[in-house]
Order: C-alpha cells, then structure tokens, then sequence
C-alpha cells in the first residue's frame, strides 16, 4: 500500500510541476503590421491589393494572397487568420520565417507542441483571447508563423 502512495504522489508531482505552456498577449497576434480583427480596407491600404483573392465556403470564407502572406477574413470581412511564409512579415516581438526557432523559445518561452491533422506545431496561446499564435518549425528554423483565433 505504501509503494503505491508513493507512486500516485509521484505522479501528481510531476504532474503539478510540468512545465506549462507559456502564453502571450493579443498584441503579439499581428503579423507584418496585419492583426487580427482588422477590416478588409485596412489590410488593402497597407498591403495593397491581394494577388490572388478566393471564396473558400469556409467559416473564413475569403482568401487574400500575397507574396509571403495570407490573410483569411470571416464575418464583416474582418481578419480572422494571417500566414506568414516571409521574413517581411514578422510578429511584434520580431519571430518571423527564417530565424531560428532559439529566437521564439527565448522571446515567449516554452510553446504547447501541437499535434494537428496537418503537423505539429509549436503554439503560443493568449492570456487574453481564444486565439494563438502557431509556429512551424522544420530542422530548427521557423517556416511559417500564424495567427488564429477559435471560432
């Protein structure tokens, strides 16, 4: 009986110790100067008009594409979803493609490695919001950063 205490104790231990996923704040859930939530007219003026735009029948049913990043927009044509593939399109604290996954680590602490239908991904969640930012990571090196919220 007193072995299998000790092991429940253990257990609960090193469950109570885990390391916890460290979480950000909704201002890091911007991407090259685009942050979720914004119009349709806003992401225009700043990045111009999209190369490509598509109705996806999804929950975020218009697709803008630019070189490097797109942008998903939902309900009153508001940003829901930015992908950044680009260096030029980096988070506020400066996590882009390219860099070093070292650099995020650093920046925002330890990520909830995410395993999802199409990879794993390491994941910020924010303190503030149901949103997250998610980072691909392929041999040590960030190869997309995105931003998202649950719908």
């Amino acid at each position: 009986m007193r072995v299998l205490c000790v092991a429940i104790f253990s257990l609960a231990s090193a469950t109570a110790f885990a390391a916890e996923p460290s979480l950000i704040t909704d201002q890091e859930l911007s991407l090259g100067g685009i942050t979720l939530g914004d119009a349709e007219a806003d992401v225009i003026r700043k990045l111009g008009n999209p190369n490509h735009i598509s109705d996806t029948g999804d929950f975020l049913n218009i697709r803008m594409e630019y070189p490097g990043i797109t942008i998903w927009l939902g309900e009153g044509r508001l940003v829901g979803e930015i992908l950044s593939t680009s260096r030029l399109y980096c988070s506020p604290s400066g996590i882009c493609p390219g860099a070093p996954f070292t650099t995020a680590n650093a920046k925002y602490g330890p990520p909830l490695v995410a395993d999802r239908e199409d990879g794993t991904f390491m994941e910020y969640p924010s303190s503030e919001s149901a949103c997250w930012l998610q980072i691909a990571v392929s041999k040590d090196v960030i190869s997309s950063v995105r931003a998202e919220c649950q719908p």
